[in-house]
């Protein structure tokens, strides 16, 4: 598949995903999309995820004294905010948008959360993971894929990743919830957890 071909049914998936208009049973080869989009500058649209979904990610985390979340592609930064206010946790956002930066910025210094929560302007795909406990995300369908081999190499056994409306794959979530916004679109959260490595 040409790769202008590619990245227009990536943009699409994403699309339908957002109006609520449903998938066709079969739709996996959209949702397993073509890697080569990984390329990309921008690895998804801003797109904010309502604050409804925001708090039932965090629950799906079952988020413990001392976790420390990553929000990748953090956008206005909701959901580090969420994550500090509710859990008392440390999060860390990461955007490349420079204006969503400053604003997300401002925002988490009018809440006086700064001790808690910070806005990194970094590319995703030069993160160190293994900080991290819980790993938050709503990207294109190419940029989890991607993701999955150093989420599952850099994060420690235990750690949580939580994903909005898509999969990773052959990957199998141990939890998968679908509910309606408050919009009544329907939304699909996906929780992986990193397993204990096996026994020799």
């Amino acid at each position: 598949m040409p790769r202008k071909i590619s990245g227009l049914v990536v943009r699409l998936a994403i699309l339908v995903s957002i109006l609520g208009l449903g998938w066709p049973e079969k739709r996996s080869a959209v949702l397993h999309a073509d890697d080569r989009d990984w390329d990309s500058v921008h690895v998804a649209p801003f797109v904010p995820t309502p604050h409804e979904v925001v708090s039932r990610m965090l629950e799906l985390a079952e988020i413990k004294k001392g976790d420390i979340l990553y929000d990748l592609g953090s956008g206005d930064g909701r959901i580090v905010l969420a994550a500090a206010k509710v859990f008392g946790i440390r999060a860390v956002g990461f955007e490349i948008d420079p204006v969503l930066v400053k604003d997300s910025r401002q925002m988490i210094k009018q809440a006086g959360m700064e001790e808690l929560v910070e806005i990194r302007e970094q590319d995703i795909r030069t993160i160190d993971f293994s900080p991290a406990s819980v790993v938050t995300m709503y990207l294109y369908p190419a940029a989890n894929l991607r993701l999955r081999p150093v989420l599952m190499r850099e994060l420690k056994p235990g750690a949580r990743v939580i994903s909005h409306d898509f999969g990773m794959g052959s990957w199998k979530p141990d939890r998968v919830e679908r509910l309606k916004d408050t919009a009544g679109l329907s939304r699909t959260i996906y929780r992986w957890r990193i397993a204990e490595p096996p026994k020799r």
